[in-house]
């Protein structure tokens, strides 16, 4: 509980006005943007929506027993639309709704991340996999008789997990709200955590779902094409990725616990932007922050490496290299596969090495890592082809994993197949440069649904369409709207040493039809195809 007197001292752009003293002492319990979780105590935030303005729904939270309402209009403003506030209601009237939710809830948590070492991770692709990789490296680090599981929690895309106890966060990707955030966060500190490590997406980082978490460490993996229906353009997408790491320098002092920014040397898309961020905030600050980059030591990016990956060697269960640190070096053995996730398991090394963990406590949590749910999973009921379920869902990803996966086909003629769609309501360009991709890479192409929501799945479909057809006739391709059918028809066409993937699901638990989110997982209708098949047919070795 916090009083609304508490609330105004820390939001710093709260339109500054005279409240009574009686209600500067008015009790806040909770605090939402959702009018229909208000309950009496509650403060009301009105954040503007893509789709609708919460500053419509303060009606419904004054119903509901708000004891306080958070705005971005004036007064006058609300009552030119209508809105009229109560004279036993106190509105507070802030230059951004969102971030001063997010400082609310983390005033009501207690303000958790205060009491942990904060790592975020963010990218474009690989940062469920990089934040999973640095939580087992950290729960090695941590590991005890008392607490066999860690003193760790994560928040991911996928969920949320706390000294390995998992919590589901929604059924689609994106950095919880600040209310869960920060109640993650202080069920972390009260079950004895150390470490955090948070999952932080644009869409999350833009619409301050993580404004107040200090961050201690933040990590990029790369920034490609995504996510441009949203931000607009490629600059304002990476601008907000580099909110991340602007927080760093905002965040509050740590005894103890170092910060640092880590940077991909070889990616182009990051590098060099986000390093001219950290220099533009050490000069605003007047203090700077240590920049440790990682990359493979054998790339020419020009750039000086803090950590450099070496003697790369891939095997048919595991991936093995050497790091070279600021202080050494060591070898690694990862279960992970393809050369993506070598960057990956590069990301979370240097990323705990910041952070001051052990070469030891890394070489165990990066062996022992557990299966990632959704990325580069094997679904097996004893076919003799290579069945897999994969997040890829931008044209870098998808590339990467059909690269990984062609030196997996074992027979002379054997196949590649790929089964993938592309999300409605979201950025159009990506569908053609995905089509050409799986066109140049994969030797079958299934074009099927993926979330169309309210957009025509027909023309979903027949933009990917247009980018296949550059490479291959339209024998090497098909169309199956229903995603079952087009999962099933790739297991019917699979032969002995062939590798089967649908892409772009990966985790995720349902499918958007229309404006309508029903049940749906990849790793089902692939268990049900190939189960299908081997007890119709058997399977031919």
């Amino acid at each position: 509980m916090i009083t609304l007197s508490q609330l105004l001292a820390i939001l710093p752009d709260e339109r500054s006005q005279h409240y009574p003293d009686a209600v500067l002492r008015t009790e806040i319990v909770d605090a939402t943007a959702d009018s229909r979780a208000v309950h009496p105590g509650t403060l009301f935030v009105a954040v503007p929506g893509t789709q609708r303005d919460g500053h419509h729904f303060i009606p419904a939270a004054l119903q509901r027993g708000a004891a306080a309402v958070v705005g971005a209009l004036s007064v006058e403003a609300l009552r030119s639309d209508g809105i009229v506030m109560p004279d036993t209601v106190p509105y507070v009237q802030v230059g951004d709704s969102r971030r001063a939710l997010a400082l609310a809830c983390a005033a009501l948590q207690r303000f958790p991340s205060r009491a942990l070492a904060v790592a975020g991770v963010t990218g474009t692709d690989g940062k469920t996999t990089t934040a999973s990789i640095l939580e087992s490296i950290l729960r090695a680090a941590t590991a005890s008789s008392v607490t066999p599981d860690g003193q760790v929690g994560v928040i991911t895309t996928v969920g949320a997990r706390i000294q390995g106890k998992e919590s589901d966060t929604g059924l689609h990707v994106t950095t919880p709200d600040a209310p869960d955030v920060q109640r993650f966060l202080r069920a972390m500190v009260d079950a004895g955590c150390r470490y955090a490590v948070i999952e932080s997406t644009s869409h999350g980082l833009h619409q301050q779902r993580v404004a107040a978490v200090d961050f201690d460490v933040a990590a990029v993996t790369n920034i490609t094409h995504e996510h441009l229906d949203y931000h607009g353009t490629r600059d304002a997408y990476v601008a907000a990725k580099a909110l991340l790491f602007r927080s760093l320098f905002t965040s509050s002092p740590k005894p103890g616990i170092p910060r640092a920014a880590v940077l991909n040397a070889d990616d182009p898309g990051s590098y060099t932007a986000l390093l001219g961020v950290m220099h533009q905030e050490a000069a605003l600050h007047g203090f700077h922050i240590p920049v440790r980059s990682y990359g493979l030591a054998r790339t020419p990016s020009g750039a000086r490496l803090d950590v450099a990956v070496a003697g790369v060697r891939y095997e048919t269960d595991a991936t093995r290299f050497e790091v070279r640190w600021w202080d050494g070096q060591f070898p690694v053995r990862s279960p992970l596969i393809g050369e993506f996730n070598v960057y990956n398991v590069a990301c979370a090394v240097t990323t705990a090495l910041a952070l001051g963990v052990t070469p030891a406590a890394i070489q165990e949590g990066v062996a022992t890592l557990s299966p990632v749910p959704g990325r580069m999973q094997r679904m097996d009921v004893g076919q003799p082809f290579l069945a897999i379920v994969d997040f890829a869902h931008t044209p870098v990803s998808l590339e990467r994993a059909l690269l990984t996966l062609r030196p997996l086909v074992r027979r002379e003629g054997g196949r590649l197949i790929a089964v993938f769609g592309s999300a409605g309501l979201r950025d159009r360009a990506k569908r053609y440069l995905m089509g050409q991709v799986s066109g140049r890479l994969a030797d079958f192409t299934i074009i099927t649904a993926e979330d169309p929501r309210t957009e025509d799945l027909t023309e979903i479909c027949r933009e990917i369409e247009r980018g296949v057809r550059e490479s291959v006739g339209s024998d090497r391709y098909t169309i199956i709207h229903d995603r079952r059918a087009a999962i099933q028809a790739a297991v019917e066409m699979a032969q002995p040493g062939d590798v089967v993937a649908a892409f772009g699901k990966g985790h995720e638990r349902s499918m958007c039809f229309g404006e309508v989110e029903y049940p749906w997982s990849d790793q089902e209708a692939m268990l049900a195809a190939l189960t299908h098949r081997r007890q119709r047919d058997g399977f031919a070795s």
